[in-house]
């Protein structure tokens, strides 16, 4: 009990001297800048998906589900880059243009989306709930 309670009071004791030491005394050269453009991940519910679908031509869409999956339809337009070969590397996504990701309830692609994020991609969006809310709000589908 006594070991824990030091614990908490050093903890305690490294924030308030972190809050209360002088700005000024920070070495700059440690401080990374922040970068001109900080990169877009967001989720967007179907409807709004579709809204970007229609306004943006650029937009590309990524479907990462696997092949077999493509039964229940897919988005028109989209491209298949199964997860798998996303995560193995044996294929990467389109940059320099804004990226659509979609999966079949939006977990897959949301781990993707996290990280090409992290790499420098600088739009991406998820398809939030997947093809499954997709299909829900009554969204067209394409059938192989």
């Amino acid at each position: 009990m006594q070991r824990y309670l030091f614990r908490i009071a050093a903890v305690m004791l490294l924030c308030v001297t972190a809050a209360c030491s002088d700005p000024e005394s920070v070495d700059n050269a440690r401080i990374s800048p922040v970068p001109e453009t900080t990169p877009i991940f967001r989720s967007l519910a179907p409807q709004e998906a579709k809204a970007l679908i229609d306004s943006r031509k650029d937009l590309v869409l990524v479907d990462v589900r696997s092949p077999e999956e493509l039964y229940e339809g897919s988005i028109p337009g989209s491209l298949l880059m199964p997860f798998g070969e996303l995560a193995k590397g044996a294929a990467t996504l389109p940059a320099g243009k804004p990226l659509l990701l979609i999966c079949a309830v939006g977990g897959r692609s949301y781990v993707v989306g996290r990280y090409f994020s992290g790499k420098g991609y600088g739009e991406i969006y998820n398809l939030d709930g997947g093809i499954s809310a997709w299909k829900s709000a009554g969204l067209p589908l394409a059938h192989p």
